[in-house]
């Protein structure tokens, strides 16, 4: 799927009554479309699956670390007895350890872990394909805050630099090919690191992200506040650091940017939001200053919408958030 021509146009949902007024919202827009459309749930579901293609998406479930919401990847490997003798290393076939703790970072063997659990999430593709599921890509939720730091020894980087492995090589021995997928980017981290010289574990962290990003989804998640000019050109730093970066692996990340973004009308401290009291005109109005903004100072590959839950999916919030998408890949003249 590399070198699309389309702009890209990326959902994540979390219900499916949201869901269904994503796709009618999206149905609704310029015909034909004018971007390439992938929605993502957590977890793959197989109604899911043929709604988006009948719909014309394309299906991208969304893996998540967490040790709550990815607890069932972590808490055990799931292969037929067949496929697991052909795997082996039996060692790594149990929970991920400290996830029954609540922690996130394993306690031990913390790349070799990371392999595995992206390995897992391969798992549950090549299952779900199997069952004549269509699954065009997946997306990674999410490259922590806590990644940010000098070179050295991060004990985030060992692991989810791990997991991103993992999931795009999957298991070789059972016929997995490399396959990339979104990487969603936390903005803190994402600002820190894309600007720092080399050194310690990052030149590997670096080279785990190129091998499993198909598209880099910066969570830029600006605050509706001040000038949207002002806004854009403080939330693009870290694209723009990746693409004028002399390093080969991150000037191509920053080919492959995603701008991501919330409907906003859930405001917090990570995911930015409105001021409360707001109008609908006046959000919608911010939004659309903000992205011609962002395409003006650093045009990106694509555009992203997360957070569809609470007051981001009720009317028309929900359907304002996804026309700003068909309006942004409009505008932005790829």
């Amino acid at each position: 799927m590399a070198g699309q021509e389309k702009p890209v146009a990326v959902i994540t949902v979390f219900s499916a009554a949201a869901e269904q007024r994503v796709l009618d919202t999206i149905a609704a827009g310029p015909k034909p479309p004018i971007a390439n459309w992938f929605v993502g749930t957590y977890g793959i579901n197989k109604v899911t699956a043929a709604k988006l293609a009948e719909a014309g998406c394309k299906y991208a479930p969304v893996f998540c670390i967490q040790p709550t919401t990815g607890k069932r990847a972590r808490m055990q490997r799931r292969l037929s007895k067949e496929d697991a003798a052909v795997v082996g290393d039996g060692e790594h076939a149990g929970e991920v350890p400290g996830t029954s703790e609540g922690k996130m970072i394993p306690t031990r063997d913390r790349r070799v872990w990371g392999v595995e659990l992206g390995r897992r999430f391969r798992d549950d593709i090549r299952a779900a394909r199997s069952q004549g599921l269509q699954i065009q890509t997946w997306q990674f939720d999410e490259i922590l805050g806590e990644c940010r730091g000098p070179g050295g020894s991060n004990p985030h980087r060992e692991f989810i630099g791990g997991v991103l492995r993992g999931i795009a090589e999957g298991r070789p021995r059972l016929g997995d090919k490399p396959e990339k997928g979104f990487v969603w980017f936390a903005f803190s981290s994402l600002k820190d690191l894309s600007g720092r010289p080399i050194a310690g574990d990052l030149q590997r962290f670096w080279e785990d992200l190129d091998a499993a990003a198909l598209f880099l989804v910066g969570e830029e998640y600006p605050s509706f506040t001040g000038p949207p000019a002002t806004a854009a050109a403080q939330r693009s730093v870290g694209h723009t650091s990746l693409a004028g970066s002399t390093g080969a692996i991150r000037r191509g990340l920053g080919q492959r940017y995603i701008l991501g973004m919330t409907p906003g009308w859930l405001p917090f401290a990570a995911l930015g939001g409105v001021v409360p009291g707001s109008q609908a005109a006046t959000v919608n109005a911010w939004r659309n200053g903000f992205i011609d903004a962002r395409i003006a100072t650093r045009r990106p590959r694509g555009f992203a919408q997360f957070n569809f839950v609470k007051d981001n999916v009720r009317a028309p919030r929900l359907e304002d958030a996804v026309r700003s998408l068909h309006r942004a890949c409009e505008r932005s003249g790829l």
